[in-house]
């Protein structure tokens, strides 16, 4: 079992999964939000000059932060499995927006996306020698109950696009069913995940 790290090919593969669903859910809110401001015309609140109202690449960095916290204290397999979910997330909505916050490069010029492009080459690398260095063993130790609890933690993520403004019916349904999906994943198969990390060897 790998305890450096993003926790063996499993871990790496989940902080792929996670920068890659960040990413497009960072994109979605983008279009349905800029979709929206055009559409409702002088009911709209004053919309700033920069790409978002609230800037993700923060709310990236936090959960990068909490990431890392957990990776570092923190030996069991499971726990290190949703920690690299989770830095996977951040790290997405972080890369997403930092050539905007960081160069003031346009939220969809080219060198925008290509940083985009780079960093999941990186993860999506980073899984194939994890899974060449290590072996696929581990991938065998995921049942539904892990798999399930994951995807809840994704869709917690996605439930975001209910926090943009204005708030348009596809926004409310979007975020609100990816919520409510969340919760009942998590109520159903979250429980023995984490009894699981808490109570087993990891």
């Amino acid at each position: 079992m790998a305890t450096l790290g993003l926790g063996g090919p499993v871990g790496v593969s989940f902080a792929t999964v996670g920068f890659s669903s960040a990413v497009l859910v960072a994109r979605v809110w983008e279009y349905i939000s800029l979709e929206s401001y055009l559409s409702c015309g002088s009911s709209c609140p004053i919309r700033s000059s920069d790409a978002f109202q609230l800037h993700h690449f923060y709310y990236g960095l936090v959960l990068i932060l909490i990431a890392m916290g957990f990776l570092v204290v923190t030996r069991r397999r499971r726990a290190r499995w949703d920690a690299a979910l989770i830095f996977g997330i951040g790290s997405g909505l972080s890369t997403d927006e930092a050539g905007l916050l960081l160069t003031r490069i346009p939220y969809n010029d080219p060198l925008s996306i290509l940083s985009l492009a780079c960093v999941g080459v990186a993860f999506f690398v980073g899984t194939i020698d994890a899974a060449v260095r290590d072996g696929t063993r581990e991938f065998k130790l995921l049942d539904r109950a892990d798999i399930l609890t994951e995807l809840s933690i994704l869709l917690v993520m996605a439930g975001f696009l209910y926090l943009d403004r204005p708030l348009i019916t596809i926004v409310e349904v979007a975020g609100g069913a990816s919520w409510a999906c969340a919760v009942l994943l998590f109520t159903l198969f979250g429980k023995k995940h984490f009894i699981r990390i808490w109570t087993g060897p990891g």
